[in-house]
């Protein structure tokens, strides 16, 4: 029995953002049942090796923003040649790109949109980023189907005018025995933030969270690239909060993120804006309680496991950390089982993987 065709275009191939791991994490998960090929409309990158491998095919059509029209032809001729049933795209400018190159096709395959980008707003996107919006409200309703990974992204991108009644939340899957609950809880509390150095993660509520704790007998693990006293603004920080590198430790990029999660007790997470934040589900898959902001899916994903403050409050985050330090061993250690639980009923890769053949096994 040969296995049907998945062929996927993602915009690239090659960073590290939710789209491409997620595409990675699927790929590895559903060869079983289908046979992939994937064209990256700029490049595809060594670092996605293993999962280039598993795949028939795969192709990079070196799209730089001013070849688009020989992209788009390039990409219709190979779905003219592999014509698949379905191709399910990632990320926006693939979203508009396919919708484009199949128009006037005799055999149409069925397109699904992927969108793993929050818009909190569109006026701050790049302008490349706003001709494929502008573009995609007008194309959307050309969809099949529209996957979202945040419920929050969804309302966001209907509000701002996308419209396909075949839409629906499909969350970012992590394989879960790659993160293991540690059963041992560190004295002094640990908590543990991971983000790398930007706008966007809140470094400066971080740090002044740090700070209003700073006489508590707690110990604070930083990761993420920039997090370190090399980093001018990180360390303007540290000096204006009086912090103790005894207390505070500063981890920079860190590679083994399992390990990272196994050292530390509860989790913090400071973003201004997020959309699925991955962070929030492998703390969780590693036994983690989470304090979060209320950004993106956050809420969704720690429900009442954790604590969800607005964000841009330190006050706030502080007394969500005490409230977790505060409570009894007994207290935590149930806390661990429960947030490992949410997350195997609900973000594991097998469950998302199903997900997403669902939607490409529906009639066109």
């Amino acid at each position: 029995m040969n296995k049907p065709l998945m062929v996927h275009v993602i915009t690239n191939f090659a960073g590290v953002g939710g789209a491409e791991m997620m595409l990675a994490r699927l790929i590895q998960c559903t060869e079983d049942q289908y046979q992939h090929v994937i064209i990256a409309l700029m490049k595809t990158s060594k670092v996605y090796q293993s999962t280039l491998d598993r795949c028939q095919a795969h192709y990079a059509l070196d799209w730089n923003g001013i070849n688009t029209l020989g992209t788009v032809s390039k990409l219709r001729t190979l779905l003219k040649k592999l014509q698949p049933a379905t191709v399910q795209c990632w990320m926006y400018h693939a979203n508009v790109l396919t919708s484009l190159s199949i128009i006037g096709l005799a055999q149409k395959p069925k397109v699904v949109w992927g969108i793993h980008h929050s818009l909190a707003s569109p006026k701050d996107e790049s302008i490349s980023t706003k001709i494929a919006l502008g573009l995609s409200k007008i194309l959307s309703q050309q969809a099949s189907a529209i996957i979202y990974c945040a419920h929050s992204s969804m309302q966001q991108h209907q509000a701002f005018g996308f419209k396909n009644g075949n839409s629906q939340v499909i969350a970012n899957g992590v394989f879960l025995d790659k993160f293991q609950p540690n059963p041992q809880l560190h004295e002094p509390t640990v908590i543990g933030f991971a983000g790398r150095y930007h706008t966007a993660k809140g470094y400066p509520y971080l740090f002044e969270t740090m700070g209003l704790l700073r006489d508590k007998n707690i110990i604070f693990k930083v990761a993420g690239g920039g997090a370190s006293l090399d980093n001018v603004e990180v360390k303007a920080l540290f000096e204006q909060y009086q912090l103790d590198a005894q207390k505070v430790h500063l981890l920079d990029q860190i590679s083994n993120m399992p390990a990272f999660y196994q050292s530390i007790d509860a989790f913090l997470m400071t973003s201004i804006t997020e959309g699925f934040p991955n962070v929030l589900v492998e703390a969780m898959a590693s036994g983690l309680p989470c304090i979060s902001t209320d950004v993106g899916d956050a809420k969704y994903i720690v429900q009442d496991l954790g604590s969800i403050v607005p964000p841009r409050n330190a006050q706030a985050l502080a007394q969500a950390i005490l409230k977790y330090v505060q409570q009894s061993n007994d207290e935590k250690l149930q806390l661990k089982q429960a947030v490992r639980e949410r997350v195997e009923a609900h973000f594991s890769i097998e469950k998302v993987s199903q997900q997403y053949m669902q939607v490409w096994s529906q009639q066109a």
